[in-house]
């Protein structure tokens, strides 16, 4: 146990000592002089007295030295350090494993500069047979120095550790303690987890336990009371009336905290420039939403950003929210139908896929007969409706579409027989037979559908359509393989739908058409969903988000084979892909604008904004008992009890507050050196008296 300071700076107030000491030496009684009239005219003669100085009365000067030097103690704040002690009550070397939280809630205030100050206590009293490792975490873990028995590498790693755009999870961090607690060699064996501890890192899941000697220490570094405004999203709306592509943007903003904000700014800013600025009124732990005017957006990609700000806001991460409004997104369709075909035969696939907006289908229909390559060049889906394979170069192109990543659909029609399929019968998932006819009894129906299917997955909701009101006159059968997929049948088990995948494309075969005549399945409401969510899923389109999460991981699964990628982050740092590469993934880890290109290309092929996730922003906490009877080894002292150990100064001084009995302590000795001061000022005075009394008698 030794005694420390809270502010060792007012220990300078021990040189008011010297205030007694000189006025004890140097203020002596002055002598009373007596006039003697027949002196007066003498010669004035010089007379010298030397007398020793010294301290006559030692009880007061012990008071106001002692008194002097306890105000000082008071004011420097003093306290018991238990630490060491703790620290050396079991012997032998030490491995110690340092958690620092540096999720973004972490740079709420001074919250980081006190972990860092933890973090340092921590190790400063390494010897040199510890060993001691730092691990930064939020959603993800990494030992940023260690293990190590060199303090300096530890210090310095924690120097340039900053809290990132991570959300807070306790059990990447809590894993890797586990496995160097594990590999420890040391017998002595410490985790020390630094956090704000938000309750939105740790929802109860059960978590990596340490074990036995290992122990837990926590320290909360989190507010008792907190204040915060953020943006929450952005919905954009695209308007592209009268030739002219525009978007509205409107943020959803949301106030946490006890009091309101009468006047936020929010601000609009497109490709770096602002745009527009608003004010904003947000409730008490409440939320509203700001629209800006709508603003023509260029065909390349724009980068947009919402900012608010407000007077009490000490969280600044989510004050910002970059969003993406990507340029439009075109599916090209060519619709091949038979050369005999009436003109109005075909309206229905047209005008379903004419009204679609993610993404918008350009529609062009061709006769079998008059269909070129350069259509077929042209197209991301060909439909073939009620027709067989086109022969020649037009087949060689449908068969190279598909094989990179293209779709075709068909639709068995009168002129879809076996034999108009033996030249492709490697697309067709299966083998196509021969017309059934049921219109003697009024049509059969759909019986069931693969709703999880990708194809399908839109019907996934209990009332996202009714497939069984559609009635089906004719219909051809089709037998899959194996290795193919069924997506629905009819209700005598026929199959209605599959898909075979060929190369990078996919193959979808529906055993009817879609024009009318062989069902009604054209005017019932599932039709324009259905037709759209087939050309979707056979184009392989996926919607482009305006934004990504930090923490999630981005798939490069769109991007050409056989090219190299270059990823370059918001901070600069470059992730390379070769042409070999086939898995291309980018883990998402910062807040901004990503950026995707060709190796060789200096403007990106795709921009990706990144927002911190909005759950960090709640900054609600849990007690950290909870995660120490979670993770500590059965049986072992509650943490609760060890987390004094690495508490801050103040909290220590602020528990033992011995500067109070200090101060009063200084106060009473003032006290006693008033009275004894005024007693022996009394009695000096009584003493004069008397001798001037005895003159006067004499």
């Amino acid at each position: 146990m030794s005694l420390t300071f809270l502010a060792p700076l007012f220990l300078v107030g021990l040189l008011a000592v010297a205030v007694p000491i000189i006025v004890h030496l140097v203020n002596r009684e002055r002598q009373n002089a007596v006039a003697f009239p027949s002196l007066m005219f003498l010669r004035r003669v010089p007379f010298r007295s030397v007398r020793r100085q010294r301290i006559r009365h030692w009880a007061l000067f012990a008071l106001r030295c002692l008194a002097l030097i306890l105000l000082a103690l008071a004011f420097a704040r003093p306290f018991f350090d238990r630490e060491s002690q703790t620290a050396n009550a079991a012997g032998g070397p030490r491995e110690l494993v340092v958690l620092l939280d540096r999720s973004y809630s972490m740079g709420y205030g001074d919250r980081w500069s006190r972990a860092t100050a933890a973090a340092e206590r921590a190790i400063a009293g390494l010897s040199a047979a510890d060993r001691a490792t730092l691990v930064l975490f939020d959603h993800e873990a990494t030992a940023a120095a260690g293990p190590t028995s060199d303090v300096a590498l530890v210090r310095a790693a924690l120097e340039e550790a900053r809290p990132g755009a991570g959300a807070t999870r306790y059990a990447p961090a809590l894993s890797v303690a586990q496995q160097l607690m594990d590999r420890a060699e040391r017998p002595r064996r410490e985790v020390v987890v630094i956090s704000d501890f938000q309750r939105a890192g740790w929802d109860g899941q059960e978590l990596p336990r340490l074990a036995a000697p290992a122990s837990l220490t926590t320290v909360d570094v989190g507010d008792s009371t907190t204040a915060n405004t953020l943006v929450t999203g952005v919905d954009v709306t695209r308007d592209a009336r009268d030739g002219v592509d525009r978007a509205v943007v409107a943020a959803r903003l949301a106030r946490k905290g006890q009091r309101p904000v009468p006047d936020a700014r929010v601000t609009l800013e497109l490709n770096g420039r602002e745009i527009e600025a608003k004010r904003a009124a947000l409730p008490a732990s409440g939320a509203t939403s700001v629209t800006f005017a709508s603003v023509a957006v260029p065909e390349a990609t724009t980068r947009g950003t919402v900012r608010v700000t407000s007077s009490d806001d000490k969280l600044a991460v989510d004050d910002v929210f970059h969003f993406v409004i990507a340029r439009a997104q075109v599916v090209s369709v060519l619709i091949v139908e038979s050369p005999g075909s009436p003109a109005g035969r075909t309206m229905f696939l047209p005008r379903a896929l004419g009204i679609g907006d993610r993404p918008t289908f350009r529609v062009v229909q061709r006769r079998s007969d008059r269909v070129t390559a350069a259509d077929v060049d042209d197209a991301r889906v060909v439909i073939l409706h009620g027709v067989g394979m086109p022969a020649g170069a037009v087949g060689d192109r449908i068969r190279a579409l598909v094989r990179g990543g293209g779709g075709l659909i068909v639709a068995l029609g009168e002129n879809s027989s076996t034999r108009a399929w033996s030249g492709a019968a490697e697309l067709i998932p299966g083998t196509v037979g021969e017309i059934i006819d049921r219109s003697a009894e009024r049509g059969g129906s759909m019986g069931s559908l693969d709703r999880n299917h990708p194809a399908l997955e839109s019907f996934r909701g209990t009332r996202s359509g009714d497939f069984t009101s559609a009635r089906y006159l004719r219909y051809r059968s089709l037998s899959p393989t194996a290795t193919d997929a069924v997506l629905a049948r009819f209700d005598d088990g026929s199959v209605a739908l599959a898909e075979r995948r060929v190369g990078e494309g996919s193959v979808l075969v529906f055993g009817s058409t879609f024009d009318g005549y062989w069902n009604d399945l054209p005017v019932q409401p599932v039709f324009l969903p259905l037709v759209q969510s087939l050309v979707r899923h056979a184009a392989g389109w996926t919607p482009q988000r305006p934004w990504e999460t930090v923490g999630q991981v981005l798939a490069l699964s769109d991007a050409r084979r056989g090219e190299a990628l270059v990823a370059v982050a918001p901070s600069g740092e470059r992730t390379r892909w070769t042409e070999d590469d086939s898995l291309r993934s980018l883990p998402l880890r910062e807040q901004g604008f990503y950026e995707i290109r060709d190796a060789d290309a200096v403007a990106a092929s795709r921009v990706v904004a990144v927002n911190p996730d909005p759950a960090e922003s709640e900054l609600g906490a849990f007690a950290p008992e909870e995660l120490s009877r979670a993770v500590s080894p059965v049986g072992t002292v509650d943490a609760t009890a060890a987390a004094t150990t690495t508490l801050s100064l103040a909290e220590r001084e602020r528990r033992q507050t011995l500067w109070w009995y200090v101060l009063v302590v200084a106060l009473l000795l003032l006290a006693a050196e008033s009275l004894l001061s005024n007693r022996l000022s009394r009695s000096a005075r009584l003493d004069v008296a008397l001798a001037e009394g005895r003159m006067d008698h004499a």
